[in-house]
């Protein structure tokens, strides 16, 4: 365990906790999976959790593309290293395992009476080194491992064959006791991470850049504003902020070339939000390209989660839908750095320094509608009425496009209680010009007549101005400290 600093997770570290308790007070086994994207820090949670748990643990890792041997190896030098290793270890490393139904065979020798923790990461990874690997978890958990107060806890990045080892179908059906999925930081633990006196702004800034991914955040720690950490990656050639997202796309979409193309195509738009008929056309239009895209969109949306699909808030008849990618980070970097690659690697970061500047308000303003749509909805039970009966926020549209509202908010039976405008600006107040856009949509969207007016803006509103409600970063920020 290193000594480099911890963030966050608290809620996890809690379940965590709480799922080994169960395990001491009942004295058998609880299996866990643990899931979410690379890069959101499931590895680094798992070692903090052990290390402070006070019982034994052991963890041990699949490695991609790596022959079982050397896997082996590493497998044992991990188990030897723990700061407080598995009861009766000695069965385990004293030769190396052969593979890994030999390790994991051997690892039931290692347990007794007392609770324990044994952590597998990657286990898709070890899952592909030795097909049928959760048949023989199974048989050994039946048999043996569950009999034992263990905490199990297979870990994975590849989310579709996390959900799919626990299906009905595959051995591990009905033995899963807690299914946890880690999120990028929130906000609140974004601000927490950047540990500065940092006004609530700068935060949304950075967790905008950084999509949360805890490493990127770290990173920012190093700048005084997410505009010197986007200025100061232009200019170097393989900075974090330009390989994270090339190390994310070659794990997540290797095999997928068709995916990876409209992943692209969504990204590159000015900003970011596009529909079915853009995407194909930007692939060169047409039936092919249409069915491309329809099936590289179940694989971004459904499999991977990397891509959102929204729809005006109230509808559910899917034609007027619009894709966007669903992690800022990656968003940001399809707009900003990966148009400039090459322009970086040859010393003509000018270039991508003059298109940031050029269009980062622009990008900020619409990039920033879902996470500001998420913090109305966190918040709405605190809000005066009628928006504190708000179940859902979305955006809003019409089929010409030729109306649109950042945000509404919908309480049961689709009633609407409130219509927002987000202006999120750097230094200037939502002002009467706003206000009075934001009304015209109570004519314009049907039975919005009644709804409250919601002011959306970093600094507020200007005196004078009378929305119904006016909610600044500050109030925003606070939607993930409660």
């Amino acid at each position: 365990m290193t000594d480099m600093p911890f963030y966050g997770r608290g809620q996890e570290l809690t379940a965590l906790t709480e799922q080994l308790s169960g395990a001491g007070a009942s004295g058998a086994g609880r299996l866990l999976a643990v899931r979410g994207r690379r890069q959101v820090g499931k590895s680094r949670l798992l070692e903090r959790f052990a290390a402070q748990s006070g019982v034994p643990y052991g963890v041990i890792a699949g490695m991609k593309g790596t022959p079982v041997e050397v896997q082996m190896r590493r497998a044992v030098e991990t188990l030897s290293s723990s700061m407080r290793p598995l009861p009766a270890l000695d069965a385990v490393t004293a030769v190396t395992p052969a593979d890994w139904y030999d390790l994991l065979s051997r690892l039931r020798l290692a347990l007794d009476e007392n609770p324990s923790i044994l952590v597998i990461d990657e286990f898709p990874w070890a899952e592909a080194t030795n097909p049928g690997l959760d048949g023989l978890l199974q048989a050994l958990w039946d048999q043996e491992l569950c009999r034992h107060p263990v905490l199990v806890v297979l870990v994975g990045s590849d989310e579709a064959m996390m959900q799919r080892l626990f299906e009905h179908d595959r051995p591990l059906f009905g033995r899963l006791d807690a299914n946890i999925v880690i999120e990028p930081f929130t906000p609140a633990e974004t601000a927490h991470a950047l540990g500065r006196s940092t006004t609530a702004l700068e935060v949304f800034d950075v967790r905008l850049v950084t999509g949360g991914f805890p490493e990127l955040v770290t990173h920012a720690r190093r700048f005084d504003s997410a505009t010197k950490l986007v200025e100061d990656s232009l200019i170097h050639p393989h900075s974090l902020l330009a390989d994270v997202a090339q190390i994310d796309l070659a794990g997540e979409l290797s095999d997928h070339a068709g995916a990876r193309a409209v992943l692209g195509a969504i990204g590159s738009d000015e900003i970011g939000v596009v529909s079915f008929s853009r995407i194909a056309s930007a692939l060169g239009g047409g039936s092919a390209a249409e069915t491309a895209v329809s099936r590289a969109t179940d694989t971004l949306v459904a499999t991977k989660r990397i891509v959102a699909i929204d729809l005006p808030a109230g509808n559910r008849s899917g034609r007027l839908k619009r894709y966007r990618i669903a992690d800022s980070y990656l968003r940001f970097w399809f707009r900003f750095i990966e148009p400039h690659l090459r322009n970086i690697e040859v010393g003509r970061g000018d270039l991508a320094l003059k298109s940031f500047r050029g269009s980062w308000s622009t990008w900020r303003g619409r990039a920033i509608e879902p996470m500001m749509r998420d913090a109305v909805l966190r918040l709405a039970p605190g809000l005066p009425a009628p928006c504190d009966t708000i179940e859902s926020v979305g955006g809003w549209w019409d089929r010409t496009g030729a109306h649109e509202y950042d945000l509404l908010g919908l309480g049961g039976d689709d009633a609407v209680l409130a219509v927002g405008s987000i202006k999120w600006r750097e230094r200037s107040l939502f002002d009467a010009r706003d206000l009075a856009e934001l009304a015209n949509a109570r004519s314009v969207i049907p039975r919005a007549g009644a709804a409250s007016l919601l002011a959306i803006a970093p600094h507020g509103a200007q005196p004078g101005v009378r929305a119904d409600l006016v909610l600044d970063a500050n109030d925003l920020l606070a939607a993930w400290r409660t």
